[in-house]
């Protein structure tokens, strides 16, 4: 049986204590562009968007359950962006670096080197160089 078809990433919304905060960040750091402010009575939302497509929509609850991301909580783990190459993450390495932002250098992980690094709400955030000929299922690991 086949699945309806998925054509992308839609957008994905971060709960976070600051959303002008968050959304300045976001635009500084990566690149994404601000573009949708919204205020109600319970949030605040800032979304932006990266000129590859991919959204993001920064959300300041009025009442929130918690002060810091932890991502040993249900929810989002990490939240990961695909880069082209190894050398795209070598770029991004030394960007990070000239902004002051710590991270964990290019690491070699199963389908493809990738950076780790946080927000200013503690959130992990991945730059992911995945090939899926590197990729391998944990029972091929657990084989060889």
């Amino acid at each position: 049986m086949g699945f309806p078809d998925i054509n992308g990433l839609g957008h994905i919304d971060l709960t976070v204590t600051d959303a002008d905060r968050s959304a300045r960040w976001w635009e500084d750091v990566l690149g994404f562009r601000l573009v949708d402010v919204r205020d109600d009575d319970d949030m605040r939302r800032r979304a932006v968007m990266h000129p590859s497509g991919v959204a993001v929509i920064m959300v300041t609850h009025s009442n929130p359950s918690s002060d810091r991301f932890d991502e040993r909580a249900i929810g989002l783990d990490h939240f990961a962006l695909h880069v082209p190459d190894r050398a795209s993450l070598e770029a991004w390495a030394n960007h990070l670096d000239e902004l002051g932002i710590p991270h964990s250098g290019v690491q070699q992980e199963n389908g493809g080197p990738l950076i780790v690094f946080r927000d200013p709400d503690n959130i992990q955030l991945e730059l992911y160089a995945f090939d899926p000929s590197l990729a391998t299922r944990s029972e091929d690991a657990e084989a060889d």
